[in-house]
């Protein structure tokens, strides 16, 4: 317990450009080891199922950017590929290192602890980003005509999906032991779920504001919830709310996890 006082007292004696080069160094070993893990393997599987099914949708009659979007992309890429992704890296981040019990070797270090946490977002965010978006680009281009349109409905969305998502689960994995499997369980239960219940609870998940997100931008395209009774049930915000509300919900999730990073002991790392 001492010795992470010393440690978490220890990174002020550091200039700017040590710091710099620590968590430049962190950010590289971060990224390499969770890109070869067995994350990237479950995430590598899943999408080629999906491309496999966007492929047998392509066989249909008549492919159209409404549909691709309403049958494909919403339901297998918003609401299931984009969040395992996030769950994949962002609970690993620190989960993995905490789990593997090498997490000590970082608390150990010079580098202070809300930096470490700053550079695992880093880290986290731009493999869950850029398997989204490099899986969206696969999903648009496999279906043609109709998902040349649809890529670009959907690319911000997804940027700002990731970036809740990865914020929210890097917070889970830095405050429980079991960081993935409780993400996992807060994917099912609150997106999943409540995400499709009527009224306004759904507005507190993250597919809900993307949704919103992707329904404003496609709006030339008429999307939305199919037939009256889902548009009522949906109630959904303006594009510019939603952004909004994401934004705010992932700094308050990134500066929450920074505070409870620093501040928690770890003790059964020891």
């Amino acid at each position: 317990m001492s010795s992470e006082k010393t440690a978490s007292e220890r990174p002020s004696a550091l200039q700017p450009s040590a710091l710099f080069s620590a968590a430049a160094h962190l950010l590289r070993v971060t990224l390499n080891r969770q890109f070869w893990s067995r994350q990237t393997v479950v995430g590598l599987a899943l999408s080629l199922l999906c491309v496999m099914i966007t492929f047998a949708w392509t066989l249909h009659r008549d492919p159209s950017s409404k549909r691709l979007i309403e049958m494909m992309l919403v339901p297998a890429f918003l609401a299931f590929l984009m969040p395992v992704f996030a769950i994949c890296y962002g609970a690993s981040a620190v989960g993995g290192d905490r789990e593997d019990r090498t997490l000590i070797y970082l608390l150990i270090t010079s580098i202070p602890r809300p930096l470490i946490y700053l550079t695992k977002f880093i880290a986290a965010w731009l493999l869950a980003t850029g398997w989204s978006v490099g899986v969206l680009w696969v999903l648009c281009t496999v279906a043609g005509q109709p998902g040349n349109e649809a890529f670009d409905v959907f690319l911000l969305p997804t940027v700002f999906g990731c970036t809740a998502y990865v914020s929210l689960f890097l917070l889970v994995g830095a405050a429980f032991r079991h960081g993935t499997i409780i993400s996992l369980a807060y994917w099912f239960f609150l997106e999943v779920l409540f995400g499709n219940m009527p009224g306004i609870v759904k507005r507190i998940s993250v597919a809900f504001h993307t949704r919103c997100m992707v329904y404003e931008s496609g709006s030339a395209l008429e999307l939305g919830p199919a037939g009256r009774v889902a548009r009522e049930m949906f109630l959904p915000v303006s594009g510019e709310t939603a952004r909004t509300v994401i934004l705010i919900s992932s700094a308050i999730l990134l500066a929450a996890g920074m505070l409870i990073f620093s501040r928690r002991e770890y003790r059964d790392l020891s």
